[in-house]
């Protein structure tokens, strides 16, 4: 929106039950040091929605070639974000961990096996290797991330980093589950460029395709819950093998998936 040279932005809520969840991480997030959607007004019910206005996030989105630059700005987001006060589970978005090691995502996959073997067959062999890798795994910190840190959701001003858009995503978790939709099991530049600012154990190097996995798979279940089906997305994301999977990528080595969803 636009009155003169004020710039704000309109945000039509298509979930309402997330309305104090964000309000609140802004809060929780104010002098951090990044030009984020601070709110203005609202919420207000209006034709049957719910709106909030909010400040405009000035810059452009990220250059999607440079992924390194990407890894260490997510690296300096994690610094920033060290001592927020953690908020409580975000509804709906489950600990990877959890997922890979809940035996109801084994029966699950048993219920639909007959249907669909090639696609229940695909993601019980992610399910099981993923499973493999993260046995020994107890304690991890817990951490606020964003959760979908992509080019569009960043704002650049003079090559800089500046701001952040979309906290659909935020919540409490392993800081390793904010490489899923930035690294993607391809962008290794991502994870290079993380760690020469914040630097990787070789735990960390080996969870985090694991916890790749765990992000589809969370997606892939909740699909089989409610009978409903991407587009292929899920299968090409599982289809990805990078140097960075190590031991994990080559349990599978050439495991495509070329059915019917």
């Amino acid at each position: 929106m636009r009155a003169g040279t004020e710039v704000a932005a309109l945000r039509r809520w298509h979930d309402p039950h997330a309305v104090p969840y964000e309000l609140d991480l802004l809060t929780r997030l104010t002098g951090g040091g990044l030009d984020l959607p601070w709110r203005l007004r609202g919420p207000a019910e209006r034709e049957g929605a719910v709106w909030t206005l909010h400040d405009w996030v000035p810059g452009d989105s990220a250059p999607r070639e440079d992924a390194r630059a990407r890894g260490r700005w997510l690296a300096d987001l994690h610094g920033r974000w060290a001592a927020v006060l953690l908020p409580e589970d975000r509804p709906g978005f489950p600990d990877g961990l959890a997922v890979l090691h809940d035996p109801s995502s084994d029966a699950l996959l048993d219920a639909h096996e007959a249907a669909r073997p090639g696609w229940v067959g695909l993601l019980r062999a992610h399910l099981h290797a993923a499973r493999a890798a993260t046995a020994h795994v107890r304690a991890r910190p817990r951490r606020l991330i964003h959760g979908d840190f992509t080019p569009w959701n960043l704002r650049v001003q003079n090559g800089q980093w500046t701001g952040l858009l979309d906290l659909e995503f935020t919540r409490p978790a392993d800081p390793l589950a904010d490489f899923a939709l930035v690294w993607r099991g391809a962008h290794d530049d991502v994870i290079h460029g993380y760690a020469d600012v914040r630097p990787l154990s070789v735990e960390d190097r080996a969870l985090i395709p694991a916890l790749w996995w765990a992000h589809l798979l969370t997606g892939a279940l909740h699909d089989l819950r409610a009978g409903t089906r991407d587009d292929g997305w899920t299968a090409r994301m599982l289809a990805r093998r990078s140097p960075l999977m190590g031991a994990l990528g080559a349990a599978l080595p050439g495991v495509r998936y070329s059915g019917a969803l």
